[in-house]
């Protein structure tokens, strides 16, 4: 009994692993060396009337086995992505997170006689979306709001691609036969919840139910 418990826990862990590399591989723009994920993952929190049968009907006739009601009463709990081999993943606690691509821009203004040595390491030492300068006491306020223009151009544009960005996985919700699954990906601003399908033994994106933006 004991074997049969473990082989059914690492086979449920491999099939986690194969459909987490086909989520990333549709989420992270494939040119990214590396990108960056949050370890400990979100529930999601799935509802029977976000899923709208006209808009996916042809997805329900083409797959008449897949019963969204399943999904509902799911019982899941999160999951540490370091415990998975994640191509190009560099996973991380959220506090330890590059935060640069967000809504917000701080914008934190130094006196004139901060050493320069004091600034340099202030913006080496930046995880956020936000900036640091010296202001001018002379500076009128278009000066100062082109200075500020002009130093989020410069940070934007120090930054590589992938550090920009930070991604979160979900749990995945599967289905009792374990052939769909559904799953939310966020990626700092915007997210997106989608469903896959296991064709011949490979996850396969089917549909996004729904995206938003913050």
């Amino acid at each position: 009994m004991l074997f049969f418990v473990t082989g059914t826990a690492l086979a449920q862990q491999k099939d986690i692993q194969n459909l987490i590399v086909a989520v990333v591989e549709k989420a992270v723009p494939p040119d990214f060396s590396y990108f960056h994920l949050v370890d400990s993952n979100f529930i999601l929190r799935y509802a029977t009337h976000l899923f709208d049968k006209q808009v996916f009907k042809t997805f329900l006739t083409e797959n008449p086995d897949f019963d969204p009601e399943e999904f509902a009463d799911a019982n899941t709990r999160k999951i540490n992505w370091s415990c998975y081999e994640i191509p190009k993943a560099r996973v991380n606690p959220y506090a330890k997170i590059p935060h640069y691509e967000s809504q917000f821009s701080v914008v934190t203004l130094l006196s004139s006689d901060t050493p320069d040595s004091v600034l340099e390491a202030k913006r080496r030492n930046n995880k956020s979306a936000g900036v640091f300068l010296k202001k001018q006491e002379h500076w009128t306020d278009d000066q100062k709001k082109e200075a500020i223009q002009k130093e989020q151009e410069r940070y934007a544009n120090s930054l590589k691609p992938e550090d920009k960005k930070y991604f979160e996985i979900s749990t995945p919700i599967f289905s009792q036969n374990r052939y769909y699954a559904i799953i939310e990906v966020r990626n700092a601003v915007r997210g997106w919840c989608q469903v896959y399908k296991k064709v011949e033994g490979k996850w396969v994106y089917q549909i996004t139910l729904w995206r938003w933006v913050a």
